[in-house]
């Protein structure tokens, strides 16, 4: 028997027009704080602590780094700093190699009556075989 499966899995449901549960979560949460500081504390206060929790909130709910949101990339922060590290390598000791010393090759003397020579090549070897096509008979 055949089960019919989402295709959509990695998109999450909107809850709220076109935001889902953690995006409105996020929202709602720094629109409670902000709209407490506006009513409870001085007018400074609410622009120095109220305005930027709303602008974090907001950075939470939207925000993407490099594909992943942000509240992602905060939890594996946190992971990284404070869980026990892994190591899947560890140096083993091994006995160092003693290489012998290098010494100095001494050139060659040649004698007076050796000269050396480069064989320099008249044409390439392609060129000559080409040549010997065209004059070939059949």
């Amino acid at each position: 028997m055949e089960y019919p499966l989402p295709q959509f899995l990695s998109i999450k449901p909107k809850v709220a027009g076109p935001l889902n549960l953690m995006q409105l979560l996020y929202i709602v949460g720094g629109a409670i704080v902000a709209v407490i500081f506006y009513f409870t504390a001085s007018l400074t206060t609410f622009i120095v602590i109220g305005i930027p929790v709303m602008i974090l909130a907001l950075i939470l709910a939207f925000g993407k780094r490099k594909g992943f949101p942000i509240p992602t990339i905060i939890g594996r922060s946190f992971m990284f700093i404070f869980a026990s590290k892994k190591y899947l390598w560890q140096k083993v000791d091994t006995p160092a190699i003693v290489l012998p010393k290098a010494t100095k090759a001494k050139p060659a003397e040649l004698k007076d009556d050796e000269t050396i020579s480069l064989k320099l090549a008249g044409q390439s070897r392609l060129k000559e075989i080409g040549r010997l096509i065209e004059i070939h008979p059949k």
